[in-house]
């Protein structure tokens, strides 16, 4: 037969239900701050992709100039990607600068060009992004 001095205890002191909560809150506000970096670090990754294609379009359009008689593609002096010059920028969309310097390529027929993507307006979270390719006239 059991002693009536003895108790048996059960369920959570309100110590242990405080320390819970601690710990609850701890782990809530640390995944609340990665879930804001993870959504923070996709936008920019978006961004700069969208840049990069607004580069690889500006390529595109420079490799079926003529090296001889476009303006375009003409090879220019330094600083040409720091300014708007003209022949050598333009805004594919708005408040998006495109700038581009070409240079003389590796071999006689060749052009290196390098387009810079500025975000003026934030649309793509204010980055600049530079792509330099090879160019060949056929």
């Amino acid at each position: 037969m059991r002693s009536q001095d003895h108790h048996e205890e059960s369920g959570f002191s309100l110590i242990e239900v405080m320390i819970a909560m601690v710990v609850f809150l701890v782990a809530s506000v640390s995944l609340a701050q990665l879930l804001a970096m993870t959504t923070r670090m996709q936008l920019e990754a978006q961004n700069t992709t969208e840049a990069t294609r607004l580069a690889e379009t500006k390529l595109d359009e420079l490799r079926t100039l003529d090296f001889a008689t476009d303006p375009s593609i003409q090879l220019t002096t330094p600083g040409v990607l720091d300014t708007d010059v003209a022949n050598y920028f333009d805004t594919p969309a708005s408040g998006v600068t495109r700038r581009w310097s070409v240079v003389t390529g590796p071999t006689a027929t060749t052009r290196s060009v390098t387009v810079r993507v500025i975000d003026k307006a934030g649309s793509l979270g204010a980055r600049t992004v530079d792509l330099t390719s090879v160019l060949r006239q056929w």
